[in-house]
């Protein structure tokens, strides 16, 4: 089942781990990608950056 999408802007300057702090999302349970390029926790992002955020789905 697939998870309802959800859209979001708001003014934003900081790092990918602060934002997700900002959300209340664990960045251990999602990827954040922009423009194709997985980000890291330490890369910067700015206002007019379009982002996703993907849960990360693992299984054994």
């Amino acid at each position: 089942m697939d998870k309802p999408k959800k859209q979001l802007e708001m003014e934003f300057k900081g790092s990918v781990n602060t934002l997700l702090k900002k959300l209340g999302i664990n960045p251990e349970t999602v990827i954040v990608v922009r423009d194709g390029e997985i980000l890291t926790e330490d890369d910067s992002l700015k206002d007019v950056d379009v982002i996703r955020i993907m849960s990360v789905v693992s299984g054994g």
